[in-house]
């Protein structure tokens, strides 16, 4: 009965780990949004679902790679999206200024290698603040300005998206995400 009881208030009140999967789902879908905003322009031809459960010590490798791989219709050329979504800034003491966290060292890894493998570029696109559902801030940075666990104001200055929810837009030129 105790073990029972536990699995019911466990469904009607997710833990924080859930809460955060959750949240990151969120963001992953205001991104989807943000490419069929214009569907003649993008495809989205996969979108990575974490299936990974560390606590069962479940690793699937597809976890590995990032969110979505988009394809812009146009010319048919490919890139990757990884959408992280931060609640707030962290105070870095050792630099005296806040740093958004995006990642762990091994995963900066394997967006490294997934887009070495595909020969496509990566993007990381992170929402600040607000929602997941409605970022106050939004930021797209190509990966090889994001090979560091810690984002740095000057490349968040950089990468800015205003509004936040414009669609996204695809520089055929630069092969930038913009």
């Amino acid at each position: 009965l105790m073990i029972k009881s536990k699995k019911s208030v466990d469904l009607l009140i997710p833990d924080n780990r859930q809460v955060n999967i959750n949240k990151g789902h969120d963001f992953e879908h205001y991104v989807a949004h943000l490419f069929t905003a214009r569907n003649n322009y993008f495809a989205i031809q996969e979108w990575t679902t974490d299936h990974s459960d560390k606590r069962a010590g479940i690793k699937v490798e597809s976890d590995s790679k990032p969110d979505f791989i988009v394809r812009y219709k146009p010319d048919n050329e490919c890139f990757a999206v990884e959408a992280k979504w931060r609640a707030y800034p962290l105070y870095d003491p050792k630099i005296r200024d806040y740093v958004i966290q995006w990642a762990e060292p091994y995963q900066i890894k394997n967006y490294q290698m997934f887009s070495r493998k595909m020969n496509i570029p990566v993007f990381i696109a992170i929402g600040l603040a607000g929602t997941p559902k409605n970022p106050g801030f939004m930021f797209c940075i190509p990966l090889e300005e994001a090979g560091y666990p810690k984002l740095f104001r000057s490349i968040l200055k950089k990468y800015q998206r205003e509004p936040p929810d414009k669609p996204f837009f695809w520089d055929t030129i630069h092969k930038k995400l913009r």
